[in-house]
């Protein structure tokens, strides 16, 4: 009976096979929670930064609903568009709001902090007493601006983590 010859180079041969596609997996798996866990901290980071935009967003409707009843107690009491003019700055002096005038109309303007970087600043056009007189009171004035504006100048990070 003939005996079969295994070579012996096989043995080796797989077993390091072996090795190197275990290797290869830890190292990918390695890579996988590197970029699970970053992913994860910028999803926490998007969530807070929605969270602050959306409490300041609501702060500002707040606000503004304030502006409405100042509005409609100046269209009531108001006989003249001075009259309006002088009511609603008089009102709004008490009040986080700043009004200014651009010659012919008024303007007001809101800025509700989101984080210590960023707010949401709001601009408003307060429409004419004739146009408010017109329209029957139903809007006092009309949305120029809402948008996100910086609070503190932008400085880079140009470091790069490399180790967690």
């Amino acid at each position: 009976m003939k005996k079969m010859k295994f070579p012996i180079t096989n043995i080796g041969t797989v077993t390091l096979l072996m090795v190197f596609i275990v290797l290869c997996m830890i190292t990918l798996a390695a890579l996988s929670l590197s970029s699970a866990s970053r992913d994860a901290k910028l999803n926490r980071q998007a969530v807070q930064h929605l969270t602050e935009y959306y409490e300041a967003s609501n702060e500002a409707e707040a606000l503004l609903a304030s502006a409405d009843e100042t509005f409609q107690q100046a269209y009531a009491k108001a006989s003249d568009a001075k009259e309006y003019y002088r009511l609603i700055n008089k009102d709004l002096l008490l009040s986080p709001m700043k009004s200014v005038w651009t010659g012919e109309t008024l303007d007001v303007a809101i800025q509700v902090p989101i984080n210590d970087s960023q707010a949401l600043s709001v601009l408003l056009d307060v429409l004419p007493l004739q146009q408010v007189r017109q329209t029957n009171a139903e809007s006092f004035y009309r949305i120029l601006s809402w948008q996100v504006i910086r609070t503190k100048a932008w400085e880079s990070d140009n470091t790069l983590q490399l180790i967690q």
